[in-house]
């Protein structure tokens, strides 16, 4: 039996998109990365979970960081570190205003699983992450300056770094542009688009998508990546032929035929080659299980197991929702059904197309074996 993890990203309703700023300058760029944390330039704020919520508590806190800031870089006595003693009343500048906001939505709004958007300087890489904790009032980190004071942060999960800003649409690049130093990204078809950048494999409502990687690509000669696109596209006609219960119909004919007679474009929201150096495949599906299992049919034609493995029976997990298997047990099931019913030279076929991708252009997928047997 084969193993696998499709490792997929289920999009929640009511995740939140985030876009947050690492400093004036940018200048936190590579802490936020290393430290696996966001935070804003508030040392000392030393915000309690039961204050993230209420406004005149927010500001004595930001009057406290914003004290112990001015302390640091002019000197004198050192101010109170009790939150209470500092006033609660609306700031006289705009500027603080909207810092005492910023510190609501980190500590106070911003969620578990929520996508976090980092950009760099203007045309630089940008970098995905998922907040992966609640707000811990106790942790915290230095960060440099502010006279050694601390700063606290949401633990974040970094799940896709340096995306190349050029990949990024420019109905999207609006968002990446402008402060204030946290930014909600509202959720409408477009800017869902975000977690492909994010996630190589994700499901969002009735749509799925996989992103299928081509490191070896040189960008030089488009039949590279000819075998690649029979594979996608044979594995779209066989989810099709599944479910107009025509798979034995389907099983019968060759690779060619089978994709000429049973393709349906009406399965594919879009499907994008990027012919740059590396190159990658994007598909987004009109249906939740479509693209996994796409994912799932590329990954054993590249996975030099003997075709004997094939028939042998399948598990799929996704470790990246443990508690949520029905997309991947809906996935495997068709899969194993598909594999049952194909001929030998069929199987060998779809391997030789899986040996030409892997060699001409390293063909990946971010589906893993965990184990196979014979």
């Amino acid at each position: 039996m084969i193993h696998f993890d499709i490792a997929t990203k289920i999009v929640s309703p009511d995740t939140n998109i985030w876009v947050i700023f690492p400093g004036r300058g940018r200048r936190y760029l590579e802490t936020f990365l290393a430290n696996d944390a966001v935070f804003l330039e508030t040392p000392a704020l030393n915000i309690t979970a039961a204050a993230v919520n209420d406004v005149k508590r927010i500001r004595q806190h930001v009057r406290m960081s914003l004290a112990f800031q001015e302390f640091h870089k002019k000197g004198g006595k050192a101010p109170s570190r009790r939150a209470a003693a500092y006033p609660d009343g609306v700031f006289d500048e705009a500027r603080f205003t909207v810092l005492a906001a910023n510190v609501r939505k980190l500590f106070g709004r911003v969620k578990i699983g929520d996508l976090i958007i980092v950009p760099a300087k203007l045309f630089a890489p940008v970098s995905f992450g998922e907040v992966v904790g609640e707000f811990d009032p106790q942790e915290s980190i230095e960060i440099g300056g502010f006279g050694g004071e601390r700063v606290q942060y949401r633990a974040v999960k970094w799940v896709s770094n340096y995306v190349p800003r050029n990949l990024i649409p420019a109905h999207l690049q609006i968002y990446l542009s402008k402060p204030p130093a946290i930014a909600k990204v509202p959720r409408l078809p477009d800017t869902d688009e975000f977690f492909r950048f994010a996630y190589k494999s994700y499901v969002l409502a009735e749509k799925s998508a996989v992103i299928i990687d081509g490191p070896r690509y040189t960008g030089k000669n488009p039949l590279d990546t000819i075998e690649a696109n029979y594979l996608v596209s044979y594995f779209i006609a066989a989810f099709n032929a599944i479910e107009s219960d025509k798979l034995s119909e389907f099983s019968k004919l060759q690779i060619s035929d089978a994709i000429s007679q049973f393709y349906s474009a009406e399965l594919v929201v879009s499907y994008t080659q990027n012919f740059n150096s590396p190159g990658r495949f994007g598909l987004v599906a009109a249906s939740s299980v479509l693209a996994i299992f796409v994912g799932l049919g590329a990954t054993l034609a590249i996975s030099k197991l003997p075709a004997t493995a094939f028939q042998n029976g399948i598990s799929v997990k996704n470790s990246f929702a443990p508690g949520d298997d029905g997309i991947a047990h809906d996935a495997g099931v068709k899969l194993d059904y598909l594999l049952k019913s194909l001929g030998k030279d069929q199987i060998e076929d779809l391997q030789k197309l899986g040996d030409q991708s892997r060699k001409k252009i390293d063909l990946k997928t971010p589906v893993k074996i965990q184990k196979a047997g014979n």
